[in-house]
């Protein structure tokens, strides 16, 4: 079995990011609550549980309803199906790298979403909305 945390995150901002700290969490969870709009940028539970697991894993939560079809995803009734257990790859340089490359599109994300909240709340600021 893989240790989780060694498929942690390795930079942030495009800065090496060293072991995770409860700041950079703090600061994740600042972040992705701004990105939400909550009320005076205040962290949920969630937004807390998502900063450590996206700094710690690299991975954003996995929603369920992907492993399903699109033909399925929105049964009223589903039903119990068997599921086979994912297969793990050997860490390797390739694979090293990929997650790299991952990560990387990952981290763009997210600071591209903090980007384009700070500029929408700029705006609503110049037309006298505060967006909440």
């Amino acid at each position: 079995m893989r240790n989780p945390i060694a498929d942690g995150k390795v930079s942030e901002h495009s800065r090496g990011l060293g072991t995770v700290t409860p700041e950079m969490v703090t600061t994740r969870a600042q972040e992705i609550a701004f990105i939400n709009r909550r009320p005076n940028d205040k962290p949920t539970p969630e937004d807390w549980a998502e900063a450590k697991r996206e700094l710690t894993t690299g991975h954003p939560a996995h929603d369920p309803a992907e492993d399903l079809p699109v033909s399925k995803r929105w049964d009223p009734v589903p039903g119990s199906t068997p599921r086979k257990t994912e297969a793990t790859s050997a860490d390797d340089e390739q694979t090293f790298a990929e997650n790299l490359v991952e990560s990387g599109v990952e981290e763009a994300e997210h600071e591209h979403m903090v980007e384009g909240t700070r500029e929408s709340v700029r705006r609503d600021h110049e037309l006298g909305d505060s967006g909440r």
